[in-house]
């Protein structure tokens, strides 16, 4: 069947018109949409890597540059700051010049930043190396989730973002992997040469392989030909000779984030980065003290690592199981699960933290949803906002959680100070999951009002 529009099912109208959204929704993912989507997924791998890889490094670079531990706080810092500034830049970035092109310099600038930094030995220089380096960390994302969102299906595209958030837990993992190979072989430089190296090889796979979003350019008024090369990449079977694409769903406009609270967006765009800073807050609060913590119930050093990988292995599962559900079930209901799941665990952890078997149970739990609602936070964005403020949306919703992940942080110094017991810690942890489980649940209630009033709407369900 060709696309002249005259068969049914490829989303054309009469005269050779396809609206392009519409002919992805109704093809199954060909092979090359999973490629490109299997490069985003590393890309978000490389750029969970170069993230945690600093904690892996902070023991070496202290010995060797003869400094206090607490000395390296501006280091781990510096990097929070880039990824914060650069997920709340890049993102309004996407969707004036592209989302390729930002995705290009997204990695070009933290892979080579991070390269950089194992040529540099004060701390002064490392610092203002891992700031710069985190902007393109905090940029990658957005870019890659929103060019991903406008490539997939839609029934489809939960769970393909649901991939690209398991990136950054997954390069988190191997960090810890190849640090414990190379920093005793090598010392702590050759992290950064890896950390370096990969992503500046990645974005040759990037500049060849992965095209903008086609709603974009077409958005932009770009020209025929640029669409018809990628559609045709998408369907080599198709015969697209003399077909106009067109994009039905969006209006041409140039995205400001000031878009993000027009036209009954401002309360669900206000109660979604909400979910996103509280969740965060509590993601990051876990990762930086849960050894801590689980240190000073008596477990010994190994349980405590095995606690804390059982932690950090549930956050991928999770982000898979949430994008699988919300794919087939009301998305922002499983949030609001998730949310709650995370809260009630964060309680009953208090009162197991003792036990071995139901504390590696309890943390796994809370690892899972904790993950889903980080991801599935993203997810939603991609719904709610057009293609003209896509990016900007999912990377001011990431730049909310980033902010949350700074307070988180800080904040855990701080209740560690006070003398509170675990327990009493980890149920007061569970108080910003509650705050996102009703911010969720605000969401859907305004999701159930905007559908009912206005059914078709520009910024929900494209």
């Amino acid at each position: 069947m060709g696309a002249t529009g005259k068969g049914k099912g490829i989303g054309t109208t009469a005269g050779g018109v396809i609206d392009v959204q519409s002919f992805i929704d109704e093809r199954r993912m060909s092979s090359y949409q999973l490629g490109v989507m299997a490069i985003c997924v590393t890309v978000l791998v490389l750029d969970g890597f170069d993230a945690v890889m600093i904690a892996y490094v902070a023991p070496s670079l202290a010995a060797i540059l003869h400094l206090a531990p607490k000395a390296l706080g501006s280091l781990f810092a510096a990097g929070l700051g880039g990824l914060t500034v650069g997920a709340f830049l890049c993102g309004p970035l996407a969707d004036r010049l592209g989302r390729k092109r930002v995705l290009v310099a997204s990695v070009l600038i933290f892979g080579g930043f991070t390269l950089v930094s194992a040529f540099a030995h004060t701390l002064s220089w490392l610092v203002a190396l891992r700031f710069v380096a985190g902007l393109g960390l905090g940029g990658a994302g957005p870019c890659a989730m929103a060019l991903i969102a406008e490539m997939c299906p839609r029934e489809r595209r939960s769970t393909q973002l649901a991939w690209l958030g398991c990136g950054i837990p997954l390069g988190g993992g191997i960090a810890g992997f190849v640090a414990a190979q190379l920093i005793p072989a090598f010392g702590w430089t050759a992290m950064f040469v890896v950390g370096g190296v990969l992503p500046l090889l990645l974005v040759v796979a990037i500049a060849l392989r992965v095209p903008d979003s086609v709603r974009f350019l077409l958005l932009r008024h770009t020209g025929q030909d640029a669409v018809r090369a990628i559609m045709q990449r998408l369907a080599p079977s198709e015969d697209f000779s003399g077909v106009t694409f067109v994009s039905h769903q969006e209006t041409a406009q140039r995205a400001l984030v000031a878009d993000l609270f027009r036209e009954g967006l401002a309360v669900r765009t206000a109660l979604l980065w909400l979910a996103s800073f509280c969740t965060l807050m509590v993601v990051y609060f876990l990762t930086n003290w849960l050894p801590i913590l689980l240190h000073s119930t008596r477990h010994s050093p190994a349980q405590t690592s095995l606690l804390l990988s059982l932690f950090l292995i549930g956050s991928p599962f999770g982000s898979l199981s949430v994008g699988f559900l919300m794919d087939r079930l009301n998305r922002q209901a499983c949030m609001v699960a998730s949310a709650l799941v995370a809260a009630v665990c964060l309680i009953v952890i208090g009162n197991v933290v003792t036990q071995l078997l139901p504390a590696a149970l309890v943390v796994m739990a809370v690892g899972a949803s904790c993950g889903a609602c980080v991801t599935g936070s993203s997810i939603l964005a991609s719904f709610l906002y057009p293609t003209a403020a896509r990016a900007t949306g999912i990377g001011w919703t990431a730049g909310c959680g980033r902010l949350g992940s700074v307070f988180g942080t800080l904040s855990g110094a701080v209740l560690l100070g006070s003398g509170m017991g675990v327990p009493a810690l980890l149920k007061l942890a569970s108080v910003p999951c509650f705050v996102a489980c009703a911010a969720f649940a605000g969401l859907m209630m305004t999701a159930h009002r905007r559908d009912t009033a206005q059914p078709v709407a520009v910024g929900t369900g494209v």
